[in-house]
């Protein structure tokens, strides 16, 4: 369950980072809509890299590697 939740905020991040890059670059503030596009970004990246080294964790113990 706590997957599915990941995937919402994910898109969730999505789409305020989509609605804010293109305000700003309506406004003319392309600088700040690519620093919004990365902040986006690395939030999420955040969350996988999280994700990711769970996964980890359970393959090692699954194998019982180191």
């Amino acid at each position: 369950m706590g997957n599915i939740d990941l995937i919402f905020k994910i898109a969730g991040v999505g789409l305020l980072t989509a609605v804010l890059t293109t305000l700003l670059k309506e406004y003319k503030k392309d600088d700040y809509a690519v620093l919004a596009t990365l902040g986006g970004l690395t939030v999420v990246l955040f969350w996988v890299v999280q994700l990711l080294g769970g996964l980890f964790d359970q393959v090692k113990s699954v194998f019982k590697l180191f």
